[in-house]
């Protein structure tokens, strides 16, 4: 089963969510990036702007996507790929959480201040009392490497 998540970028800010605390869920109150399982037939992009829709309430267009990041693994899921996308918005008009999303915040790019993770230890950024760590921090790091080759896409 592959995952998709969208980094959705307006101006120098990016929308995060913290997620529903949810029985069997892995993610469960984490701090992410909207996105979710792919269903079968779809693609890896088709799976993204639907969860996106679900999740954050904003519809994009495959042209939307500026960058598609390498895929990658959850430690807690290791056998599941997760494919990011990189989304120009240029509005965020109906931001609104569905119902997988406990909060919505949309904080600037450079805004996270770099910490250890209070529980584990682990590289993290915090974002106004939100920790964003393991595989979505990964996710964020790869994108800071690459953003300035985005340039004015974004």
């Amino acid at each position: 089963m592959d995952s998709a998540v969208g980094l959705i970028i307006h101006s120098d800010s990016i929308v995060i969510v913290k997620r529903q605390r949810r029985e069997g869920d892995p993610w469960s109150g984490d701090i992410a990036f909207p996105g979710g399982h792919v269903k079968e037939g779809e693609t890896a992009v088709q799976g993204v702007l639907r969860e996106i829709r679900e999740e954050v309430s904003l519809s994009f267009r495959p042209d939307d996507i500026v960058m598609e990041l390498p895929p990658t693994h959850s430690m807690r899921m290791p056998e599941m790929p997760v494919y990011p996308f990189v989304i120009a918005a240029e509005s965020l008009e109906g931001l609104a959480p569905g119902p997988e999303i406990y909060k919505i915040r949309v904080v600037g790019v450079s805004s996270g201040r770099r910490i250890k993770h209070p529980v584990n230890g682990q590289d993290a950024l915090d974002f106004d009392g939100w920790i964003m760590w393991g595989l979505t921090y990964r996710i964020f790091m790869q994108f800071l490497s690459v953003k300035e080759d985005l340039g004015k896409s974004l």
